[in-house]
């Protein structure tokens, strides 16, 4: 995972707000269910939203983390 302290990407204000959004919609999703992300998929999350990984590498590391729990 990067281990940079800000975005690596180059994206706008915009882009990151709405990386922020899909975020944040995505825990509250799981905590209507009645789930709570582990601080682990919460980190991966977290650098997806503030720039510092891609889409695929969110994907790549969640289902890694997935795959090393069950």
């Amino acid at each position: 995972m990067a281990a940079a302290s800000a975005p690596v990407l180059t994206l706008t204000p915009a882009e990151l707000d709405d990386r922020r959004l899909a975020v944040e919609s995505a825990i509250g999703t799981m905590r209507i269910e009645d789930l709570e992300p582990s601080q682990a998929t919460q980190k991966i999350l977290n650098c997806y939203a503030d720039g510092e990984i891609e889409l695929p590498e969110t994907n790549r590391l969640l289902d890694a983390l997935s795959n090393s729990i069950f």
